[in-house]
């Protein structure tokens, strides 16, 4: 199941040293094949969150659930994407994508998990890459081969923390049209949380946008723009132009806020 339940939940680091709560009554549902992006400021605990989702780290109040059953540690339901590829470099393309299926698909013979590895590798568009070493690869090639892993585990969930952050523009939008297209063609409803601090990352990608003020939710935004989406079609929308204005807003309180100015112009 890849229903995502956050009921009431409160986190500190090393609370019993009195830390204060980097989280604070978070309550947040995400359903089943939804694509929802969490946005804020730095520090505001974004990647926090994710931890607890993928049971890193644990409630100090509330619970997190997948599903009816409460989050107690990592599971083969989840998988993570980071932002730093997270490869092993002294494995192939291949063999990276091919150990996260043992993970997950350790019954499988070695042909179908070989098989499955080069399906995957070949939606991400790396066929003929099989062979190749991390450091034969660029960056982008490299966070393809930690994609493909993760969708080749076959997780109900994919956890993303900021996977394109370290990535240049051209291949970042290049990742963005790839990872619609592998979500939107198949036919698991896999549900994504997906972390960024892009504005238009996160409109063009998500069904949902969660938007974090520190410690806490400041609104869900809902995002309608369908299933399959043309990148010129979504940015020059006056909806899109309307979404990305009201965002960039909330990012500049919390700076207006931070440097205590009254009025300026952005």
């Amino acid at each position: 199941m890849g229903n995502i339940k956050i009921e009431n939940v409160s986190f500190a680091y090393n609370q019993n040293s009195g830390n204060s709560y980097v989280l604070e009554d978070i309550n947040l549902s995400i359903g089943e094949g939804e694509f929802v992006c969490v946005i804020g400021p730095s520090g505001c605990g974004k990647s926090t969150l994710i931890t607890l989702l993928e049971g890193l780290n644990f409630p100090s109040l509330g619970r997190v659930l997948i599903g009816s059953e409460e989050v107690k540690g990592p599971g083969k339901d989840r998988c993570v994407v980071f932002q730093h590829y997270s490869l092993f470099s002294w494995l192939t393309a291949k063999k990276n994508v091919s150990f996260g299926v043992k993970q997950t698909k350790g019954h499988l013979s070695s042909k179908e998990i070989d098989d499955i590895s080069r399906e995957y590798l070949a939606k991400v568009g790396l066929e003929g890459f099989e062979n190749k070493y991390p450091h034969q690869l660029s960056g982008g090639m490299q966070q393809r081969v930690a994609i493909a892993r993760a969708l080749a585990m076959d997780p109900d969930i994919l956890l993303m923390d900021e996977p394109f952050g370290a990535i240049d523009t051209k291949n970042r939008m290049l990742l963005q049209d790839m990872l619609l297209q592998i979500c939107a063609g198949e036919h698991k409803k896999r549900t994504v949380v997906f972390i960024t601090h892009d504005v238009d990352e996160a409109i063009f990608l998500s069904n949902r946008i969660v938007f974090m003020q520190p410690r806490q939710i400041r609104e869900e935004i809902p995002v309608d723009f369908g299933i399959k989406r043309v990148r010129s079609q979504v940015l020059g929308s006056n909806e899109f132009l309307s979404l990305r204005n009201r965002l960039m807003g909330y990012f500049y309180e919390d700076i207006a806020d931070a440097m205590d100015i009254s009025r300026a112009v952005i």
